[in-house]
């Protein structure tokens, strides 16, 4: 029962529980689903988010990363703990890049790198990743940012030539650039309108390189960030509102929000619009779970980009870039996966969602790619051969030094 314009609560109750028929009066009381936010223990697993991509819908219609080639732009790979979480896909230490002298691909500490290798692998898991572990730069500069993107240049320098070079006819020349990092506050950047400015500049040279990338096929994507308003990072100091700077917000790359496995953004996720492209985000993808066992929990938009890039890369199995072919450039890529989205928010496009949450069912059945018969990837464990001293367990956190801090879910790298 409602109670009446004007009438006192208690009134009501008193006047209801003098009815012979009534048990008891109780309040009508709203319940909403608890918000994800930062050291929120993890909801669901990859398993779940296997499912929720319709992965098995990819893999049956033979999307599965083979012959795709992933770059992890980020602390670095270690494939050997890869492999002991029953993640194989191949790895490609020659094509791959350090900025500095004494590391070595593919070896270096677990971390959040290895963290986005495996969530690339939850849709994709035969794929080839390349491991350049940008986040590894000492490079020093006036801001936070300076030093930091200039190896960024050096790498996407890198990532450029192995578009431009020559293949094999036949030869799957796809190319997936996953960057799970970016800035959190202004501070870290020289003011807007500043020669050297990066957020709000296109003529910036890492945002210059970008757009060459993508010119060239790389199908790049960018975290969108966790300087949501609900529960930012500290590291944002309460900046909530254009949140997506430089090529985090970039017209050339699919830049990436987060929602937990119940498909409700998590409160850390930043918020449109961009600095560079005012439509960002433009899609969501699933974190805050529990998977690679790097920290108890995947999470923030670090986590939400690679789980994307591996249903990216899963079609570019069946939709290889081809420089003559219009349908298989990263503009037409990027369109198909945000109008097969899950809408989600307001309808149509919103600045919390994008187009809506990833979905690789309605992908595979748009790209018109026809189901054959097809063996699921196997799951395979094999013991951990980690440089180093072996953690006392899979879950052992391993410290890496970084320059630049990681976009994580205030779980520091």
């Amino acid at each position: 029962a409602d109670v009446p314009a004007g009438e006192d609560p208690r009134e009501t109750y008193d006047r209801l529980m003098q009815h012979p028929a009534v048990v008891g009066v109780f309040a009508d009381v709203t319940v909403q689903p608890q918000l994800i936010c930062p050291g929120s223990p993890p909801l669901g697993t990859h398993r779940d988010v296997e499912q929720l991509l319709g992965a098995d819908e990819l893999w049956k219609r033979g999307m599965d990363g083979s012959g795709v080639t992933v770059a992890i732009v980020d602390t670095g790979v270690n494939m050997a703990y890869l492999r002991s979480r029953a993640k194989n896909p191949r790895f490609d230490e020659a094509k791959s890049w350090v900025p500095r002298s004494g590391l070595r691909p593919g070896h270096l500490p677990v971390g959040h790198g290895t963290m986005c290798a495996f969530d690339a692998c939850i849709a994709a898991p035969r794929c080839t990743i390349l491991d350049i572990a940008l986040l590894q730069s000492r490079a020093g500069g006036g801001t936070a940012m300076e030093g930091f993107l200039s190896d960024g240049v050096r790498a996407y320098a890198h990532l450029l030539a192995l578009m431009q070079a020559q293949v094999r006819p036949g030869e799957n020349r796809s190319l997936v650039v996953n960057n799970s990092w970016g800035m959190f506050h202004p501070s870290w950047d020289y003011p807007v309108g500043h020669p050297g400015n990066y957020s709000d500049n296109p003529n910036h040279s890492f945002n210059r390189i970008t757009a060459s990338l993508a010119a060239e096929g790389a199908d790049i994507l960018f975290a969108a960030g966790n300087c949501g308003a609900d529960c930012p990072d500290g590291r944002c100091r309460g900046v909530t509102t254009r949140a997506l700077y430089g090529a985090n917000s970039h017209p050339d790359v699919t830049v990436v929000a987060g929602v937990d496995v119940r498909k409700d953004r998590v409160g850390y996720s930043s918020i449109g619009p961009g600095r560079l492209e005012r439509m960002k985000p433009d899609v969501a993808g699933f974190t805050h779970f529990a998977g690679s066992g790097v920290y108890s929990a995947d999470g923030g938009t670090s986590a939400a980009t690679p789980v994307v890039a591996g249903v990216v890369a899963a079609l570019r199995t069946r939709r290889p870039f081809d420089p003559a072919d219009s349908t298989t450039h990263p503009s037409a890529v990027r369109a198909l996966v945000t109008s097969t989205a899950e809408d989600r928010g307001a309808a149509g496009y919103d600045f919390r969602y994008g187009w809506g949450v990833v979905d690789g069912r309605a992908l595979a059945r748009r790209a018109s790619v026809p189901a054959d018969e097809y063996e699921p990837p196997p799951v395979e464990v094999a013991l951990p051969e980690i440089d180093g001293p072996a953690p006392k367990d899979a879950t052992e956190r391993r410290e890496v030094p970084v320059a630049l801090e990681c976009d994580c879910a205030g779980v520091a790298p």
